[in-house]
């Protein structure tokens, strides 16, 4: 029997929304938000050379290395997802896994395949993603296979890249925000 497990960086965020203090008394309001999720093996998006968790960092490019030319990939970190432990998630020796992205900014590029950035940024270009062999992963469709290992960690290795959508890639911050799932054994 297959599962499948969503997981989605998602963290705790907390706001506070005060008023002044006019007076002796102030008053005010604290809005909490997270999440609770069903989880059995969680699995974390990280940098596999430090190890930390967090949000994958792309770095900067400029709009030259995109050369006016569409479809044309440039900069590019590798990230990883993290099972911390395999005998945990109940992984047994032989075990594969796949990974599925999904954009929440929608799809872009030619046929859709890329993973459309935030609004208000950067216009012209996409994110791409690739696994550890250089092949990209559609949005929308399963990588390759990965292996499991059963007992302590596995990283299920891929990589992020800039990816020109126009001939005309205009600068501003570029945020893509991907969803994924790992269908296990």
């Amino acid at each position: 029997m297959k599962k499948s497990l969503l997981a989605l960086t998602l963290g705790l965020a907390t706001t506070l929304v005060g008023t002044a203090a006019f007076a002796a008394d102030s008053t005010g309001q604290i809005n909490f938000t997270g999440n609770i999720n069903a989880n059995t093996c969680p699995i974390e998006p990280i940098d596999p050379g430090t190890g930390a968790p967090g949000p994958i960092n792309l770095g900067s490019v400029s709009v030259i290395d995109f050369g006016g030319a569409t479809d044309k990939e440039v900069g590019g970190r590798e990230f990883a997802l993290r099972i911390k432990d395999g005998a945990a998630c109940a992984i047994t020796i032989g075990d594969m896994a796949k990974v599925r992205f999904d954009s929440t900014h929608g799809n872009a590029g030619t046929g859709g395949k890329y993973y459309a950035i935030q609004t208000g940024g950067a216009t012209g270009v996409a994110l791409a993603i690739n696994d550890n062999d250089g092949k990209h992963v559609d949005s929308g469709t399963q990588s390759k296979d990965y292996p499991l290992n059963a007992t302590g960690e596995t990283r299920m290795i891929f990589n992020a890249k800039y990816r020109s959508t126009s001939v005309n890639v205009a600068q501003g911050p570029v945020i893509a925000n991907v969803n994924f799932v790992v269908t296990l054994p």
